[in-house]
C-alpha cells in the first residue's frame, strides 16, 4: 500500500508543480493584454499570491490526497457529505463565483469517470483488498472527486480574483485531470506486479460502455489504445516503451524476423525461381547472371520491410542493413536476383545520409533514434524517384528538417518519454511508417501538423525566454547604474575630506537620486546631468576657499538647497529626516560664513598693521619697504590658527573639482572598462575566439561541464549594459551568463562548442557529396 501511496503522491506533486508553472505564464500573458488598470492589478496580485504560496499549495494538495488514503471519504459533489453539499437543484442558492467553480469541478469529474471507468473500477477493486474500509468508485482516494476536492481545499485559502481562480482550474484540468489515466494505469500495473488481483474479469461488472468489447478472461485492465499483448508495465518486448517502437536506433533484422511472402518475384523462368550457375540463392552482385530486380518490385519489398519490421529487433545505434534484409528474403523464397546499378547507388547514398545523422552532435540520442527510423520510407522515396536528392523542397526532406530543427536544443530528462516534443516526434515517425505507401501527401499532412505543434511550443518558450531576458537586463541595468553612480562619487570625492553631514547627503540621499535617474532616464539625459551638477555644487560649497568664494557661495546656496530638498522629497524621506539634513547643512554654511568673516577681518587688521609699519619705516628711512605679496605671505605663514586652514587655497596635491563633462567621460568608461575584461590581455583580444564573440547571434552551443552531462543552450541575448552574453535552454530558462573574456575563454577551452548551423538533411547531403565521389544520382544541396 505504501508503494501505491508514494508513487501517486510523487506523480501528483510533479503534475501540480507543472500546473502552477503554466498558470504563472498564463496570468502574466493575461496581465500584459489587460486593458483596464484594475484588471491588470488583480492579475499581478494573483501572480504574486500564487508564487508566495506555491510550496504550501503543492504540499497541502499532496497532504490532502494522502489523508484520503488513511481515511477514505466520499468527495463526490453529488453525494451527501461530499466536498460540496449543494445538489443541482440548490445551485441557485450559491453565489456566482462558487457556482462557476462547482460547475467546473463537476465537469472534470464527469469527464474522467467517463473516459477511465474501467481503470477506476479496477483500481477500486484492488485497493479494496488492501485498505481496512470498503473502497468503491466514489470514495477512491485517487478518484477524480477526491483529487479535485483536495485541490479546491488548498486553493480556498488563496485570495485571488475569480478570473485568476478559474484560470488555475483550467490549467489543473489540462495538465493534471486530463492525464489521470496515466496514474491509474501505472497504479494498476504496480498492483498487478505485487500480485494484487492480477486478473480481473470485467472490472465494471456489467457496466461496460456501449460498443466497447469486454476483455477475455485472464487479461488485466488495459488502456483502450494499448495492444492486448502488451505487458502491464508499458514496455514492449525488447525493452522499448509502449507506444514508442523504435526508441532505439535502427539496425538489420535479427534471427526471429519472419519475412513477408507473397511478393511473387522470380528471377528468371520456372515456378520455384531460378538459381545462378553455382546453385545458390540470394542477392547476387551485378554481372553474376542473376536478373536485376525491377524497381517497382524493390519499392514494394521495401514497403513490406517498413510495415512488418519489428522495432525491437533493431539494435540501438545501428542502421537497417537493407542489403542483408533482401538477401534473407530471397534465400527464404529460394530466389536469386541482383540490383540495378542506380538502385544500388540509392541504397548506398541513403545509408551514408543516415550514418551522418547518427554522428550528428546537434541532436540528443533519443531524438536521433526516432529520426533514424525514417530510413526505409526515405529509401522508398529515393528508389521510386531518382530525382529525390535534387528536390530541395520535397515535403519529406522538409519534415525531417523541421523535426531536427525543433529538437536541436532538446535535452532528455529523467521522464523524457512523456516530454511533449519527444512524444510528438514519435507520433510523426509512427505516422510515416504506418501511412506512407506511395502517396507523398502523407508527408505534407504530417509536416503541417508538426509545424502547428512547433509554433505552440515556441510561443511558450518565447514567453519564458522574454521574462528571463527582462530579468537579466533589469539586473544588468541595476549593476551598471550602481557602477556609474560610484564613478561619479569617486571622481568628486577623491582625496577630499568632507564633513560628516555632506557624506550623509551623498551616501544616503544623492546616491539614490542618481541611481534612480540612471535607471529611468539614462546618463545622457538632462536630468542626470542636473543631478551630477548638484552633487558637484554640494561638494564645492564645502571645499571652496573662503572668503574668496563667499560671494559666489551666497548666490549658489538658495538654489542648491532647493535642489537638495526636491531630491530628498522624491525619495519620500520623512519630514524629520529632511529637516535634520537641511539643518545640518545650514549650520555648516553658517560656520563657513563666520570663518570667512573672521578671515576677512583678520586680513584687514593685518593690512592696517602692515601699512602702519610701512609708514613708520618710510618716516624713519631705516629699511626699504618689502613687497606687499611677500609681507602678506609672511603674515599668513606666521599664523598657525587651524580655523584659517580651510580658507587657504587647495593644497597642490589635491585636484580641483572636475567639470560635469569630465565626470560624464569617467561614467562612460566605468562600464566599458569592466565589460572588456580587465584581465583580458591585448593578445587575448586579438585571437580568433575573442573576435568570434562579436559574430554570435542566436547560435546553439553544447555546454560541457566536467562533472555534469552536456547541455544544449542558445545565445538568447547580449546584455549591452554590462556586455554580457546570456544563454538559455530550449524552454527559455537561463543556463549561464558570460562576460566577453569568459566567453572567449570558454570557446577556446571547448567548454562551449558551437553546433552545426543549417538544415539536417542538407548538411547530411554535403557530407555525402564530399565522401561518395562520383555519383550517377543527381544531388542538390
Amino acid at each position: 500500500m505504501n508503494l501505491i501511496n508514494q508513487k501517486a503522491i510523487q506523480w501528483l506533486q510533479g503534475r501540480a508543480e507543472e500546473v502552477f508553472a503554466q498558470v504563472d505564464d498564463s496570468l502574466f500573458t493575461m496581465a500584459e493584454k489587460a486593458h483596464l488598470q484594475d484588471e491588470q492589478d488583480r492579475l499581478f496580485h494573483a501572480i504574486r499570491a500564487l508564487r508566495v504560496e506555491l510550496s504550501n499549495l503543492v504540499d497541502g494538495f499532496c497532504d490532502g490526497v494522502e489523508e484520503r488514503f488513511r481515511n477514505p471519504r466520499n468527495d463526490h459533489p453529488d453525494e451527501e457529505g461530499g466536498a460540496s453539499r449543494a445538489s443541482l437543484s440548490s445551485l441557485t442558492l450559491v453565489n456566482d463565483e462558487d457556482l462557476e467553480q462547482q460547475v467546473a469541478i463537476r465537469t472534470m469529474i464527469s469527464n474522467v469517470k467517463r473516459d477511465h471507468a474501467e481503470s477506476i473500477a479496477a483500481l477500486s477493486l484492488r485497493l479494496d483488498t488492501l485498505l481496512p474500509c470498503k473502497v468503491y468508485d466514489e470514495n477512491l482516494p485517487l478518484g477524480p472527486a477526491a483529487i479535485c476536492a483536495a485541490f479546491a481545499e488548498v486553493l480556498e485559502d488563496v485570495d485571488i480574483a475569480l478570473r485568476a481562480r478559474m484560470t488555475v482550474f483550467k490549467k489543473f484540468e489540462l495538465h493534471l485531470i486530463n492525464r489521470l489515466g496515466e496514474l491509474y494505469d501505472s497504479c494498476n500495473g504496480l498492483l498487478i506486479e505485487q500480485g494484487v488481483l492480477p486478473t480481473i474479469e470485467d472490472p465494471l461488472r456489467h457496466r461496460n460502455r456501449p460498443g466497447r468489447p469486454s476483455q477475455p478472461a485472464g487479461q488485466g485492465a488495459q488502456s483502450p489504445s494499448q495492444p492486448a499483448e502488451m505487458p502491464a508495465d508499458g514496455q514492449m518486448p525488447g525493452g522499448f516503451p509502449a507506444g514508442n517502437p523504435g526508441a532505439g536506433t535502427a539496425g538489420h533484422a535479427g534471427g526471429g524476423f519472419a519475412m513477408p511472402t507473397g511478393m511473387g518475384y522470380t528471377a528468371g523462368s520456372g515456378t520455384g525461381g531460378s538459381m545462378v550457375a553455382n546453385g545458390s540463392y540470394g542477392l547476387m552482385p551485378a554481372g553474376s547472371g542473376a536478373a536485376p530486380m525491377p524497381t517497382p518490385t524493390l519499392v514494394q519489398q521495401l514497403g513490406q520491410f517498413q510495415m512488418s519490421l519489428p522495432a525491437q529487433s533493431v539494435p540501438a545505434g545501428q542502421l537497417i542493413n537493407v542489403t542483408e534484409l533482401l538477401q534473407e528474403h530471397l534465400k527464404a523464397s529460394n530466389q536469386s536476383a541482383s540490383l540495378h546499378e542506380l538502385d544500388s547507388e540509392v541504397i548506398r547514398l541513403v545509408d551514408m545520409l543516415f550514418s551522418f545523422m547518427l554522428e550528428d552532435r546537434n541532436l540528443a540520442e533519443p531524438i536521433k533514434a526516432q529520426l533514424i527510423r525514417l530510413q526505409l520510407p526515405m529509401l522508398k522515396l529515393a528508389v521510386a524517384d531518382k530525382a529525390f536528392f535534387s528536390k530541395g523542397g520535397h515535403p519529406a526532406r522538409r519534415l525531417l528538417n523541421e523535426m531536427a530543427d525543433a529538437a536541436i536544443g532538446w535535452q532528455p530528462g529523467e521522464n523524457y518519454l512523456n516530454d511533449p516534443l519527444y512524444r510528438e516526434v514519435c507520433t510523426i515517425v509512427d505516422g510515416v511508417l504506418a501511412e506512407y505507401d506511395e502517396d507523398e501527401q502523407v508527408f505534407v499532412r504530417l509536416l503541417e501538423s508538426f509545424r502547428e505543434f512547433s509554433v505552440r511550443e515556441r510561443k511558450r518558450a518565447a514567453v519564458m525566454e522574454r521574462r528571463t531576458i527582462d530579468e537579466a537586463q533589469g539586473a544588468a541595468r541595476v549593476e551598471a547604474s550602481k557602477a556609474r553612480v560610484a564613478a561619479v562619487f569617486d571622481a568628486l570625492t577623491a582625496d577630499r575630506k568632507l564633513p560628516k553631514i555632506v557624506h550623509e547627503w551623498l551616501s544616503r540621499v544623492w546616491s539614490s537620486v542618481l541611481f534612480r535617474t540612471c535607471l529611468k532616464e539614462g546618463t545622457s539625459s538632462g536630468l542626470w546631468r542636473q543631478h551630477v551638477l548638484t552633487a558637484r555644487d554640494l561638494i564645492w560649497s564645502v571645499v571652496a576657499p573662503m572668503p574668496e568664494s563667499s560671494v559666489k557661495l551666497r548666490r549658489l546656496l538658495p538654489n542648491l538647497k532647493q535642489r537638495l530638498q526636491d531630491g530628498a522629497q522624491s525619495l519620500s524621506l520623512s519630514a524629520s529626516d529632511q529637516q535634520r539634513l537641511l539643518g545640518g547643512l545650514d549650520a555648516l554654511y553658517q560656520e563657513r560664513q563666520k570663518l570667512g568673516e573672521r578671515v576677512e577681518s583678520e586680513r584687514e587688521r593685518r593690512t592696517r598693521e602692515r601699512l602702519v609699519q610701512e609708514l613708520r619705516r618710510e618716516a624713519d628711512s631705516v629699511v626699504p619697504i618689502p613687497v606687499a605679496e611677500t609681507v602678506a605671505a609672511d603674515i599668513v605663514e606666521d599664523d598657525a590658527s587651524p580655523e584659517l586652514d580651510e580658507a587657504r587655497e587647495l593644497p597642490p596635491g589635491v585636484k580641483a573639482l572636475p567639470a560635469v563633462e569630465e565626470i560624464q567621460q569617467v561614467v562612460s568608461k566605468a562600464i566599458a572598462d569592466g565589460s572588456e575584461g580587465k584581465d583580458a590581455s591585448a593578445s587575448l583580444k586579438q585571437d580568433d575566439h575573442w573576435q568570434q564573440t562579436y559574430h554570435l547571434k542566436d547560435s546553439w552551443f553544447l555546454l560541457r561541464h566536467p562533472e555534469k552531462l552536456p547541455m544544449r543552450c542558445r545565445l538568447a541575448a547580449i546584455i549591452s549594459d554590462l556586455d554580457q552574453f546570456m544563454f538559455v535552454n530550449r524552454q527559455g530558462a537561463k543556463v549561464g551568463v558570460y562576460s566577453r573574456a569568459e566567453l572567449a575563454q570558454a570557446l577556446r577551452d571547448e567548454e562551449l562548442m558551437p553546433l552545426e548551423q543549417g538544415p539536417l538533411f542538407e548538411r547530411a547531403l554535403q557530407y555525402v557529396v564530399g565522401n561518395c565521389g562520383e555519383s550517377k544520382i543527381a544531388i542538390t544541396v
